[in-house]
């Protein structure tokens, strides 16, 4: 496949331009293009973060992608509110699990590495995550 192709659909995953964005395969013909990605993700805002570094704010989630086996599986980083006093912070993937969960679930005080752009963040109805 053309470079400049690839780049281009990689920049529309990323910013999810006419894309779902959930699970994407980062090999084609044999080859990871895993750093091809990684260079668009930084193109377009992205920045490799340690989760527990980064405060989304209750009521806000912000994007990003965690590269993992060749696939980038897109999420948010956000804070789970299960009662005034009760909350955690994870990263879960847009991706489920066949009970309706997220598929992968990181938890925000790791120092587990992800692509997010804090820049963008957005904001969420706590009570209705999705």
């Amino acid at each position: 496949m053309n470079q400049q192709l690839l780049i281009d659909v990689f920049q529309d995953i990323i910013l999810g331009r006419g894309v779902k964005r959930i699970v994407h395969d980062l090999q084609l013909d044999g080859h990871d293009h895993s750093h091809l990605f990684i260079e668009q993700l930084n193109a377009c805002g992205y920045k490799l973060i340690p989760l527990k570094s980064i405060d989304p704010g209750i009521g806000y989630r912000i994007p990003g992608f965690y590269l993992m086996d060749g696939k980038a599986y897109f999420g948010y980083l956000f804070w789970e509110v299960f009662s005034p006093t009760r909350k955690r912070k994870i990263w879960g993937s847009v991706k489920r699990n066949k009970r309706g969960d997220w598929a992968v679930i990181l938890p925000g005080n790791s120092t587990k590495m992800i692509y997010l752009n804090p820049s963008i963040r957005q904001e969420v109805d706590i009570y209705h995550l999705t």
